[in-house]
C-alpha cells in the first residue's frame, strides 16, 4: 500500500471509530457530518467523498463491527477453552454490545435496511452458525454437553437463550447476573447434580 493509500484508509477508520464513539451517546439519527467531521478531525467533504452519505457511512461502520465481531468470536472458539468459557465469552460480548448501545441500532437497521439485514444473515449463516455447530459437537465429543441431544435441539435452547438476553435492559447487566446467567443456561433452577 502506497503512502496515499495507507493515509485515506487511516482517514476512513478514523471517521468510522468517531462514528462508533458517537453512536454510544447518540441515536444514529441525530448524528450530523459535521459532528463526526469535527470528532475524526476531517472535513465533511472527506467524509462525502469516501461513503457517499451519513447513511452508507454508519452502514459501512456497522458491518465492519459485526465482522470485527464475528472474527473475535472465531478466533475465542478455536482456542482451548471449555464450552461453558465459550457460552460465558459470547454472553460478556453481548453484554459490552448493550452497554454501548450498538445492539438495537443494529436491530433496527436489520429492520429498516434490507441490504445490511441480508449481509448480516449471510454473515450469520456462513461463519457464526457452522461455528456454533462445530462448538456443540466438540462440547459433545468432550462430555461437556449431553451427547443424546441433537444439534437442532441444542441450537434451539441456544437461540431461546439469545433472544432473551436481548430482552434484557443493559442496565440490568453485571458480571453477577452473566454468572448466574451461564449456570442457568447449563445447570437450570435445580443447580449442578453432584
Amino acid at each position: 500500500m502506497n503512502g496515499f493509500a495507507r493515509r485515506t484508509e487511516q482517514k476512513k477508520q478514523a471517521i468510522k471509530q468517531a462514528v462508533l464513539q458517537l453512536l454510544q451517546t447518540n441515536d444514529p439519527r441525530e448524528i450530523t457530518i459535521q459532528a463526526i467531521a469535527k470528532r475524526a478531525h476531517v472535513s465533511p467533504v472527506t467524509i462525502y467523498n469516501h461513503f457517499g452519505s451519513k447513511e452508507n457511512l454508519i452502514r459501512e461502520t456497522l458491518m465492519d463491527d459485526v465482522i470485527r465481531q464475528v472474527e473475535e468470536f472465531e478466533a475465542f472458539s478455536k482456542q482451548d477453552h471449555s464450552f461453558e468459557e465459550k457460552v460465558k465469552h459470547t454472553i460478556f460480548q453481548k453484554v459490552n454490545m448493550f452497554k454501548e448501545g450498538r445492539v438495537n441500532i443494529v436491530q433496527r437497521l436489520m429492520q429498516e435496511d434490507e441490504e445490511f439485514r441480508r449481509l448480516v444473515e449471510r454473515l450469520y449463516e456462513t461463519r457464526v452458525l457452522p461455528l456454533v455447530v462445530e462448538m456443540i459437537r466438540q462440547a459433545q465429543e468432550k462430555g461437556e454437553v449431553d451427547p443424546r441431544l441433537s444439534i437442532e435441539a441444542l441450537l434451539l435452547y441456544l437461540n431461546g437463550w439469545r433472544e432473551l438476553s436481548e430482552k434484557i435492559l443493559s442496565s440490568f447487566y453485571s458480571e453477577r447476573l452473566v454468572e448466574e446467567m451461564v449456570r442457568l443456561f447449563f445447570y437450570g433452577i435445580k443447580g449442578e447434580t453432584r
